[in-house]
């Protein structure tokens, strides 16, 4: 893998000086991208133990009712980050078909809504519960309005997300 960074000696603060290209034949090279890239809501331990991240916590309210705190972030490109953020990426990766190249197991179900309570709390709904949705969670990449709006997952040459990220 060649990777290298580029910047503006000028001082202009954002864009293609600032671009860090990847060069990686892999097919899994969005691995290293995503998880080095974006957050998520929770990381996992050296022991395997899922620890917060952008959460600061979660708790199950009932069987089917998961809430998360989230904390006080703000993006690489200045954005700050709240519920509203997290439900934005939760919408939109649930928009596809199959947003987890290395499986459907990491998917959340279609019938499971996600409210932005205020600016720290999510609530998340699962009918029927869901035991690994705290795992899943690792997964779930919670990117800014610029990536959304901007960037994306969408392969160009097929103007989908669909497995291509």
């Amino acid at each position: 893998m060649d990777a290298h960074a580029t910047a503006d000696p000028g001082g202009s603060r954002w864009g293609p000086h600032n671009t860090v290209t990847v060069v990686d034949p892999s097919p899994v090279n969005w691995l290293s991208i995503t998880w080095n890239t974006m957050e998520e809501a929770n990381r996992v331990d050296h022991d395997g133990i899922g620890q917060p991240s952008l959460a600061e916590s979660w708790r199950w309210l009932d069987g089917e009712t998961l809430e998360l705190t989230m904390r006080e972030a703000v993006y690489q490109d200045g954005e700050p980050f709240d519920a509203r953020m997290f439900k934005l990426g939760f919408d939109k990766v649930q928009e596809w078909t199959n947003p987890h190249p290395p499986g459907a197991f990491l998917n959340f179900a279609r019938d499971v809504t996600c409210e932005a309570v205020d600016d720290k709390t999510v609530r998340m709904r699962f009918p029927g519960g869901d035991s690994a949705a705290v795992m899943k969670l690792r997964g779930m990449h919670l990117p800014s309005t610029r990536f959304w709006n901007e960037w994306g997952f969408v392969d160009p040459k097929t103007g989908s997300a669909e497995g291509h990220w």
